[in-house]
């Protein structure tokens, strides 16, 4: 698994409001978007250089080599392509400027779930937080109305970062759930 972040094109986020509607229990926001919706985030919060959300698309480098016929299969030239797979979304927003805080968001794609994709995106939304936009903390929470908190307790765990539950975070199928809070800092990055 090779991942890359790419800027966002309005076609790559018609493909993330489609794997948002396949995890609503996962979201904070638990309604469904219009295509329209998805539309005006991108151009006003995805767009927004001097706002407070920077995301990026995770992207498969999926290679492939093949030789390149000059009359002779044996004197072929290798050549290598690289595929353009979207198979996630996300990065850090609310981020508070003056603070050097953030927080992690993160969507993959269904097929690509419970494969490490997840595990490589948060790492390269982690190193752009503190190595290029100098965070000095980035936080997140994830729901137990499904199975994601185990997937942040590993992170924390990896990157010395600090984790708890807190009660009554997010109200879904009639229900309120407890969410996994949890902070990732600079200093502890490796």
């Amino acid at each position: 698994m090779n991942l890359e972040l790419r800027p966002l094109s309005a076609e790559d986020m018609e493909q993330v409001r489609q794997w948002r509607h396949e995890s609503m229990e996962t979201l904070r926001t638990p309604y469904m978007l219009t295509k329209e919706q998805q539309q005006d985030y991108y151009r006003n919060v995805i767009c927004d250089r001097r706002g407070t959300t920077r995301y990026w698309g995770l992207h498969d480098l999926d290679i492939v080599t093949f030789r390149e016929m000059l009359g002779d299969p044996e004197k072929g030239k290798v050549r290598t392509q690289f595929g353009n797979s979207l198979i996630g979304y996300g990065g850090i927003e609310n981020i508070e400027w003056e603070n050097r805080h953030g927080e992690i968001s993160i969507i993959i794609a269904p097929e690509y779930r419970g494969k490490g994709y997840g595990a490589e995106g948060v790492q390269l939304f982690l190193q752009e937080a503190f190595d290029a936009l100098n965070l000095h903390a980035v936080h997140g929470e994830c729901y137990y109305s499904h199975d994601g908190p185990a997937f942040w307790k590993h992170l924390v765990e990896k990157y010395r970062g600090w984790g708890t539950d807190l009660p009554h975070r997010k109200f879904w199928k009639g229900a309120y759930w407890p969410c996994y809070w949890f902070i990732f800092y600079k200093e502890n990055w490796p």
